[in-house]
Formats: C-alpha cells, structure tokens, sequence
C-alpha cells in the first residue's frame, strides 16, 4: 500500500507540472475514483483487465459538467494517458503481490426482459401473420409448427391444425344415439380405455367435468368407427383423439380424429400389425447408419422394437404426462411426414446411448432402460436431431434393408417354430406308453366317450391311491416285525 501511495503521488506530481497546481486536486479525485471503480470491478469478477480500463475512463468522463468545462480536450488525453499507466501498474503490482482475498460477490442486476418471452411474442405474431395471409402459405406455417417451441399455445392451435390438415369446410355431423353407440362391438372395450386414460385430463379439473370429456371421449371414437366400419379400433387410439377433444373440441375434434383415422393412423387400424411391424423395423436402419455400435449392441440383446410401438401409434401421447410437451409434438407431427416418430424414436435411442451400452446386453434390461421416457427430456433437441436424420437417411434410402431385416425375422421365427415342434414331438413320444395304455383300457369300457374319459379318470386316481397307500404301509412297518418273521 506504501507503494501505491507512493507512485499515485509521483504520478499527481507530474500531471501537476503539466496542467498546474490549480488543478490537481481534481486530477487526484479523479485518480481516486478509477481506483475505487477498478477495485469494485475486480472484487465483482465480472470483467477482464480491458473491460476494466473501459470502465475506470469511462467513469471519470461521467462526472459533472462543471468538471468536465474546466479541462480542455488536450489536458483530457493527458489526463486519460497517466490514468491508463496507472491502472496497469497497480493492476500488474495487485496480481503479484498480494495475496488472494475472500469477497463477497455482488449480487447480479436483474435482466431488463426475459429473451424467451420476446422470442415467444415474436413466434405468435409470425404465426398470426401466416394464418391471416391469402393464400395461406402452408410451407411457411409447416416450418413455424416444426420450429422452436412448435405453435406456442393451443389458441393457435385451434386455427393452425385444420390448416396442417388441409382440412377447409368442416361438416357437423349430427351425433348418433347413446343406444346406438352402446350397440357398438367395441363400446366396451372403448370406456375401458378411456377410464384408465385419467391422467391424460387436465390436473385439478372438477370430477363433473371430467365425467363430460370422458363420455364425449367416448363417443367421439364411436362416431370415427361407425363411420369407417372397415378400420379396426386399438388401443392407444384413445389416446390420440383426447389429445384433439382437449385442443379442438367435441365436433371439431371429431373432424380431425376422423381425418387421422384415414390418413396417418389408417395402418395402425387394420386387422393384422403387418404394417405397423414394418413401421417399426425403420429404426433399426436409421440406427446402423447413425451409430452402428449401438446398432450391433441392440441387435445382440434381442429387444426388438416392442418397446417403441405406443410411440409410435400414440404419437408419445400415452407415453408422456406433461400435456405440453404432448401437443408440441402433435405439431411437430402434423407438420412432418408420416414416419417421422421413427425417426423421433431413433433420435431418444442415441439420447440414452450411454445408458444402453452400460446395461446388460440382455432384451428384459434393454427394453426396461429404452421404455422409460420421462417428461425432463430436451424435446427440442430430440426434435433437431429427428428432422437431422429424416433429411440424411429419408425412408426411401433404407426401404430395402428393412425389408432384409424383416425377412431374417420370419427366418428365425420360422426356425423357432420348428424347434417348438421337435421338443413336443420328443414329449409326445415319452406320454406314448401311457397313452396305448389308456387307449387298451378305453376300448374295453362299454361306455360313450364323455362317460369313458370319466370313468378313465377314476381308474387313475384309485390306482394312484392304491399305491400310495402301499407304499405308506411299507415304509411305516417296523423293523422288529420283519425280525421277528
């Protein structure tokens, strides 16, 4: 400090000779000041050494303006000149020679807005100016749905969706009777699903209310089936059309469930899976091509894709409890080709690569690690890397190494099949004694063939009596009988 003093004195000294005695106080306020504003600045950690000058001169040419009036612009440069020397001095002498110090920090200066909300208000105008245009520019509102944070909120959505869907004139269908949709095959299988479907409701709605959505629920997926008899109900479907009764409505959302049901959903809708398994096999290429470590590691544990098929025919609705992330992804897809979830699926795979490849290589380990999907996941991300992959390795690309895969599928299925076969032919072959036997026993008995297998029955179990009862006789006679015989 001594030393400091020292040459902060020789300093004013000289600037004293330059600008004259009359003025050097001011010099030494203005010396004070810098050091002042530069050890707050280090104590703040907040700046480097040039951030720090900045500020030290800065401060000094914001004093009053009478100061400023009574220095000429020449004895400014000066003044800023002795003033840099003695910064990095003092600055060179600090580092070196003192020794670190425990300071409290300051707390940080709240942000003036939040960036988010500007970017969010930003999008919602966008997207406003996109639905308000004529014609409607559906290339430009595709890109604004798969964008950063999708369609922001469901009032845009209500307007946007139709829209995606290419669906112009909506037609009010008038709703059937309540005994012609309990009449219905699937009815019962219906409000089963969409009872165990609670957590899809808004949390905290009235118990009423909840009762209302679920009956309208109910009938909206009635109404879809009974107008295309041919498409077969699934479950998991439920979970699809209450996603669009809560953004668009009773009728509205019927329209557009309708909509789905023969469009993206129709495969998932047929009698067999044949299609939906031929979906599903796209994950595997996407991932050989992606990263074939994890490929191989997959393909070695044997845990198939069971494990993404309500993905894939929910479009994660039945997967994810946040509603939020739910309809984001309902924008992403409506705005995306048909086997975009594949590559959404392949995406969350490579997320958990770490996880995976640290598991055991075993299908029950493999499937209960890559099933989990928790709500936390950066969505965002996933959705960047989906489209990613989508544009490097699109479906045409990798059409025929599923078919390959399939193919060496039914072959092992096949050859399991066989094995199955062997193993109950060697078990029937071990039963054949037995069974002459019993066939020697039934041709003898006069009997029609129910009262045969009874009687049959009955012969058995008093055989098996019988000798149970002699055996128990034999081990629990004493020994000294025998001794004494």
């Amino acid at each position: 400090m001594e030393q400091e003093t020292s040459n902060h004195l020789e300093n004013s000294n000289v600037i004293s000779e330059m600008l004259g005695d009359e003025r050097t106080d001011k010099i030494d306020t203005k010396l004070g000041q810098v050091e002042a504003t530069k050890k707050d600045v280090i104590e703040a950690e907040q700046f480097t050494e040039p951030e720090i000058l900045n500020l030290a001169v800065n401060n000094v040419g914001a004093n009053t303006e009478e100061d400023n009036n009574s220095i000429d612009s020449t004895d400014k440069c000066l003044g800023k000149q002795k003033m840099e020397q003695i910064i990095v001095s003092s600055s060179e002498e600090e580092t070196s020679g003192t020794p670190e110090k425990t300071v409290k920090r300051r707390k940080k200066r709240p942000k003036p807005k939040n960036q988010v909300t500007m970017d969010r208000q930003k999008k919602m105008q966008q997207i406003q100016d996109v639905l308000s245009s004529t014609p409607l520019d559906l290339e430009a509102l595709r890109e604004l749905a798969i964008g950063d944070g999708g369609l922001v909120k469901d009032e845009l959505r209500r307007k946007a969706w139709p829209r995606l869907m290419m669906i112009e004139h909506m037609e009010v269908t008038p709703k059937p009777a309540l005994d012609v949709v309990k009449a219905h095959k699937d009815y019962q299988q219906v409000v089963l699903d969409v009872k165990r479907s609670l957590k899809r409701f808004p949390p905290g709605i009235d118990d009423d209310y909840r009762i209302i959505l679920m009956d309208q629920l109910t009938v909206l997926i009635i109404r879809v089936l009974m107008k295309h008899p041919d498409l077969n109900y699934y479950q998991g479907f439920h979970d699809v059309a209450i996603t669009f009764l809560l953004v668009m409505g009773e009728d509205v959302g019927f329209e557009m469930v309708e909509t789905l049901s023969i469009t993206h959903l129709s495969e998932f809708m047929r009698p067999t899976m044949e299609k939906t398994t031929y979906y599903l096999t796209y994950l595997y290429p996407i991932l050989h091509r992606a990263n074939e470590k994890l490929y191989q590691f997959l393909i070695d544990s044997g845990v198939g894709t069971v494990f993404c098929l309500p993905w894939l025919i929910t479009w994660f609705a039945h997967t994810l409890s946040d509603y939020r992330n739910v309809v984001r992804l309902y924008d992403f897809f409506l705005a995306s080709p048909y086997l975009m979830p594949m590559y959404i699926a392949a995406a969350i795979v490579l997320l958990k690569k770490e996880d995976v490849l640290a598991g055991e290589c075993e299908m029950s380990t493999q499937h209960f690690i890559l099933s989990q999907v928790p709500d936390s996941l950066p969505f965002e991300d996933i959705l960047v890397a989906a489209r990613k992959l989508y544009e490097e390795y699109p479906p045409d690309t990798l059409q025929e190494e599923v078919e390959e895969y399939l193919k060496k599928k039914a072959e092992e299925e096949t050859l399991e099949k066989q094995r199955l076969i062997e193993r109950r032919k060697k078990f029937d072959a071990k039963k054949l004694p037995y069974r002459k036997l019993m066939d020697a026993i039934s041709h003898y008995v006069p009997f029609i063939p129910v009262q045969r297998q009874k009687l049959i029955k009955i012969v058995a179990f008093a055989a098996t009596v019988f000798l149970a009862r002699s055996l128990y006789n034999y081990c629990s006679t004493p020994a000294v009988e025998f001794v004494a015989n």
